[in-house]
């Protein structure tokens, strides 16, 4: 996959300015937005809610968010990218669970189905890592968390599931799962330190 070079820093300051401009309600800088991130936040989505039509209403939610909270923005919080990611998975886990309750009601059922991890989004997860400079910094930083706890922050962050849940089906102690996604989240954190650091 062809990849546009841009640093880092280079990245953070083309959407530090488009941030900027949308904040003065600039649609065409919400366009250029929309053209950088869509490729990535759509199968990030996707992998989620797990339906098509779901996953397109979460990406329109998401830029509506962006357009009408774009001053809510705080760089000391983390970067354009990370936020984008964040408001993403947020409307992703709201839409999933709206359609649980849904199907709760529909079928009178205590429970909704749990999702599963087999499930893939249509691109795969390498188009979600293959984003211009973030892919070799992503692959650098899961190649420093284990296999299992890799599977744990992806059933947390991507499937949504309860630390309870993830201990169920794994046949694990609690605490050993709550232990795993705090050492995998370090681990992340600290890669994405240093990453800063060299920028």
């Amino acid at each position: 996959m062809l990849l546009t070079v841009l640093t880092r820093t280079g990245i953070n300051q083309y959407d530090t300015e488009l941030l900027k401009r949308i904040q003065k309600k600039d649609r065409q800088a919400l366009g250029l937005l929309y053209d950088r991130y869509a490729p990535v936040l759509y199968p990030l989505s996707l992998r989620i809610v797990g339906a098509t039509e779901d996953a397109e209403r979460v990406l329109q939610e998401t830029f509506a968010h962006i357009w009408e909270k774009a001053g809510g923005y705080v760089s000391a919080r983390g970067s354009i990218f990370s936020w984008i990611i964040a408001v993403c998975r947020n409307k992703a886990i709201d839409r999933l669970r709206l359609k649980r309750e849904k199907q709760k009601t529909k079928e009178g059922e205590r429970g909704a189905p749990r999702p599963t991890t087999e499930r893939k989004a249509e691109a795969g997860d390498q188009e979600v890592l293959a984003f211009k400079g973030y892919t070799e910094s992503v692959r650098a930083s899961l190649k420093l968390v284990s296999r299992l706890e890799e599977r744990i922050l992806e059933m947390s962050y991507y499937d949504s599931y309860s630390q309870s849940d993830i201990a169920r089906t794994l046949r694990m102690p609690l605490n050993s799962v709550k232990s795993k996604i705090r050492r995998g989240i370090q681990k992340l954190r600290q890669a994405a330190r240093k990453e800063g650091e060299a920028a």
